[in-house]
């Protein structure tokens, strides 16, 4: 966990007598790969996914050949800087969390950078998901225990990324770790996540299970 990570955390307003729900972004509430495909194809480039990673996906539009490693990780950086703020939302998902938000307090925790932070702001709010964001680097364990450092109600952890689920596991074994992806490119791929105690198939399917784990 970075400072600035941290700093964010500390000017959270929670109330630790509530329930809370960390949520992840990309791939979550909002889609990632299906837009970045369509952003490699402007630069000459296609996603060709065959397993869980992307860095080995990116390849040459007129050619099988993959993408060398600067060129990758410059359109990736070109993606997030570019088209953060316009990423469409995950169906189902603003309707979803509103259903949410009566039952328990809702942040997003977000691997987004933090020069792009104001851009996920925006672009939540702008399609109906206009919650506290946290931007973090690297694993999400240390972000999640420290706000949950003095939280004394029930807390999910929702994340599509399997070795995201089972870091938050092994800092905060309390919290209830749900494995959930809304991509369907990458699902035939996707490792089992360590630690997840629910994985739902669809958003519908989550919120009735979030709720039941609170009512039971």
């Amino acid at each position: 966990m970075t400072p600035n990570t941290k700093k964010q955390i500390s000017g959270l307003r929670l109330d630790p007598t509530l329930p809370l729900m960390i949520f992840d972004a990309d791939e979550v509430l909002v889609h990632f790969a299906e837009p970045f495909s369509t952003y490699l194809k402007k630069h000459n480039h296609r996603l060709h996914l065959n397993g869980y990673r992307l860095d080995n996906a990116i390849k040459k539009a007129e050619t099988d050949d993959v993408a060398d490693p600067d060129t990758a990780k410059d359109l990736v950086w070109g993606f997030i800087h570019e088209e953060t703020k316009n990423q469409p939302a995950a169906k189902g998902a603003p309707e979803a969390l509103k259903k949410l938000q009566a039952y328990a307090q809702i942040i997003i925790l977000s691997n987004v950078p933090h020069s792009v932070h104001n851009d996920r702001v925006l672009n939540l709010k702008n399609i109906g998901m206009d919650y506290p964001l946290i931007s973090n680097e690297g694993m999400k364990g240390p972000a999640v225990k420290e706000i949950l450092k003095k939280h004394k109600a029930d807390s999910f952890f929702i994340d599509d990324n399997p070795y995201q689920v089972e870091s938050v596991y092994n800092d905060n074994p309390s919290t209830v770790c749900v494995h959930f992806s809304v991509c369907d490119l990458i699902k035939p791929y996707m490792p089992k996540a360590v630690g997840a105690s629910v994985e739902p198939t669809s958003w519908d399917d989550l919120v009735s299970k979030l709720i039941n784990c609170l009512k039971g």
